[in-house]
């Protein structure tokens, strides 16, 4: 696995920039990958093969910094050469087919050639290699690939039957009592680039409020979310939500965030999606339970 390709998919930028670190330390400027790669210039990718079979001494596998690996990852990149970059990361799982990052570097490949469903198979693969066998790199493959399989399986998306304008009629309770109404609306935006959700909220009188920025973490299977209001005098104040689906067209989210006090808060959202308008009731935490605070409808427009 590397994260010098681009993964069309998006995967978490965290990973991407620590094993391109990780490579550049130990790949960039070894004799055995320079070598390899003027070869490829000069001949091509079966002149590689014939000088890594007999020139490579090291027997000892090397991870991420193998020179194949490495090497294959650079073609993808600088060269955009697919086809070369598949011979020479099949020969890294015929070399070292008990390891789980040939399959999963393999997994990088067939992304960039969009064969998601045989991508899958080989993420699933290099999966169970790594939680079985023992390697300093085997937790990063895990967290990659479960991170792949989030965004291959669209968990980026559960929530966008929000996307659109919407009517929101909010009423807010104390003990159980409803103490205050109001309308507003809300335009919510996605961006598949990043697989961030973007929430503009406007006042009763239309005038903007405040923004909810909500970017899916596929690692971690939660979005890391941003609330930045006008009348705020804090800044920003961020949050977690895990996200989860109770039964079609209804999730249940947990948010859990630091208030101003320095205080731990959780929260329970439920969500109901009832063809063009949603239903979503927020509850806080209490030591007796889960009291309600505040209900929302909303209506598409248009």
């Amino acid at each position: 696995m590397s994260a010098i390709t681009k993964i069309k998919l998006g995967i978490s930028l965290m990973l991407i920039c620590f094993t391109t670190s990780l490579i550049a330390q130990n790949g960039a400027e070894d004799d055995m990958g320079t070598t390899l790669y003027d070869a490829y210039k000069d001949k091509g990718v079966k002149e590689v093969l014939k000088i890594y079979q007999q020139s490579n001494n090291n027997k000892e596998y090397e991870g991420m910094a193998e020179p194949l690996n490495v090497l294959a990852y650079r073609l993808m990149q600088e060269e955009e050469d697919l086809k070369s970059a598949e011979v020479l990361l099949k020969a890294q799982i015929e070399e070292y087919p008990d390891e789980a990052n040939p399959y999963d570097s393999y997994s990088d490949l067939l992304l960039e050639m969009d064969k998601k469903e045989e991508a899958r198979k080989y993420i699933e693969k290099s999966i169970a290699i790594a939680e079985k066998t023992n390697h300093e790199q085997n937790d990063l493959i895990i967290e990659a690939g479960k991170a792949k399989l989030a965004i291959l399986d669209n968990k980026d998306k559960q929530m966008n039957f929000l996307v659109g304008n919407w009517d929101n009629e909010t009423k807010v309770f104390q003990n159980g009592e409803e103490v205050n109404s109001s309308k507003s609306s809300n335009n919510i935006s996605f961006d598949s680039s990043g697989s961030i959700m973007i929430v503009d909220h406007d006042t009763p009188g239309k005038k903007p409020c405040c923004k909810r920025v909500m970017v899916y973490n596929p690692v971690k299977d939660e979005f890391d979310v941003a609330f930045m209001r006008r009348d705020q005098p804090n800044g920003i104040y961020n949050s977690k939500m895990q996200l989860k689906e109770v039964e079609p067209d209804h999730f249940e989210m947990i948010e859990k965030y630091t208030n101003d006090n320095n205080e731990e808060v959780e929260v329970r959202h439920d969500i109901q999606k009832k063809s063009n308008e949603v239903e979503w009731i927020t509850y806080n935490s209490k030591d007796s339970g889960w009291e309600k605070v505040r209900s929302m409808n909303l209506k598409k427009k248009g």
